[in-house]
């Protein structure tokens, strides 16, 4: 084995961080776009929708994570001010692909005022527990969450109180094309004024109230023409990235009974992708998957030769997948160094087919990392190999990380040549019907052992981006707040 001179960097941590789907904005259930932060009370008995300023500020060390949200809200037309500072300690545990965390309150101060009314809480009369579980997929990481907390208000400092029993669960995902979190908060208030000293009394009234939040971050594409003949391109793609926030409340309370709604975006920020050279796919069926993968530079762009009806081979899959889904090859996290100069071994290649020249090469070692894609052998991967219907199925369905889905018991995938599947291939398929990622030829067959043309693969890899963009939001956000 050859050897050489390298840097050897002694690490010197600081601190490392784990991308990870990042709550609402907001404790209390609200939503935020660049500018502005909203969300509703009931403490007086009906629901008033405040604005304003959230700030967050976060830091992570290992295991730990410390929050502060400050709040500065009002509602002028009905008199209403509200200040909080939450500060929240989470506490990170990792168990391979799972992490969790259980996040608990360090301090807690709120004031709300309503015209001539001061309701005031602290630390010391509001408990609160919360906790997440975390999966972590190769293309996706999907959660959920439960949490509870009792708060106890004075009125006017000693005209009564105002008890708030909160139960409330979130789930949602985070992947390259979109995230999106649901969260559903239902709120217990019992309110009890003290006894006048005239004795007519102030009003004892309880009530609920249920909001839904949904925070959702989207990439979109669409095909932007241009007007001119007399350009060098027809037209290209523009790819947009934006943010919806949606807030749904309901209640029941006394003189008080309905449901509202409030939404706020932000700007959404455009990126005009590359302009592919391909000459051989105009009027193909396939024509518009091809264009925006290679836009994408998901296929390879400047090449003025595409051959759609070529075989797919497994390292420019690879590189699709890898390049779709945001994938790279993992780094070393953020450090502070200091080196010596030492002898140490040449590194050697993951596979011995797969070359330091090979073009797909840092794909290739992605995707195997993330376990999307396995060699052939253990030294070998075989990237010209062409690549079977089942085995680019598979490989959509292990990055969604779908395989459980598929039933234990004996099932059928509902195609005519279902026992042509091979045995390793079988719960993809199955899912991948059940999802609407493949429908099979139009008299029911799947064709297992079929090579897939690089037009088909295209098709495949623009309906598996479809879906990680619209079905799977629609699961996590229209489902919950439709039902």
């Amino acid at each position: 084995m050859k050897t050489k001179i390298i840097i050897i960097s002694i690490l010197l941590l600081l601190f490392t961080t784990q991308a990870m789907a990042l709550d609402i904005p907001g404790y209390e259930g609200g939503i935020k776009n660049e500018r502005l932060y909203r969300e509703v009370i009931f403490i007086t008995g009906e629901p008033i929708l405040l604005e304003g300023t959230l700030d967050l500020r976060r830091q992570e060390r290992g295991d730990r994570i410390t929050e502060r949200y400050t709040y500065r809200l009002s509602n002028p037309n009905k008199e209403a001010e509200l200040t909080r500072t939450v500060n929240i300690d989470i506490n990170v545990t990792e168990n391979r692909s799972q992490t969790t965390h259980v996040a608990t309150l360090s301090n807690y101060r709120e004031t709300i005022k309503v015209g001539e009314t001061t309701y005031a809480t602290n630390k010391d009369n509001h408990q609160w527990s919360k906790s997440n579980i975390y999966q972590n997929k190769p293309g996706v990481t999907y959660f959920a969450g439960n949490w509870d907390g009792r708060k106890l208000y004075t009125i006017n400092g000693n005209e009564g109180e105002v008890a708030v029993e909160t139960q409330g669960t979130t789930v949602g995902y985070e992947q390259y094309w979109g995230t999106t979190e649901t969260q559903t908060i239902t709120h217990y208030i019992h309110y009890q004024g003290n006894e006048t000293e005239e004795g007519d009394g102030n009003q004892n009234w309880q009530g609920t109230a249920e909001v839904s939040v949904v925070h959702n971050y989207t990439k979109d594409y669409h095909y932007e023409s241009n007007v001119p003949s007399q350009i060098s391109f027809s037209g290209g793609y523009l790819l947009t990235e934006k943010e919806e926030n949606v807030l749904k409340y309901s209640y029941n309370l006394p003189r008080n009974v309905g449901t509202q709604s409030t939404s706020l975006d932000t700007n959404p920020q455009n990126t005009r992708l590359t302009i592919p050279a391909m000459r051989d796919i105009s009027g193909h069926w396939a024509e518009k998957d091809i264009l925006f993968l290679a836009s994408k530079e998901a296929l390879y762009p400047d090449s003025s030769y595409f051959g759609p009806t070529l075989p797919m081979n497994r390292g420019d899959f690879a590189r699709a997948i890898s390049v779709l889904m945001g994938i790279s090859k993992q780094e070393e996290p953020n450090v502070r160094t200091r080196t010596r100069t030492i002898q140490a071994d040449e590194k050697e290649d993951l596979f011995i087919d797969v070359s330091s020249q090979n073009q797909n090469k840092k794909f290739i070692e992605a995707v195997y990392e993330k376990g999307i894609m396995q060699g052939v052998s253990k030294d070998e991967f075989h990237p010209s190999q062409s690549l079977t219907r089942a085995q680019a199925v598979t490989v959509l369905i292990r990055t969604l990380g779908f395989e459980g889905m598929a039933p234990i018991q004996q099932y059928s995938t509902g195609f005519r040549d279902d026992n042509q599947i091979p045995l390793w291939a079988k719960d993809a398929v199955y899912v991948a019907r059940e999802i609407g990622l493949v429908a099979g030829t139009p008299d029911g067959y799947f064709q297992p052992q079929k090579n897939l043309t690089k037009a088909e693969a295209a098709t495949m890899l623009m309906n598996f981006v479809n879906y990680l963009q619209q079905d799977l939001r629609y699961d996590y956000r229209e489902r919950i707040l439709n039902y």
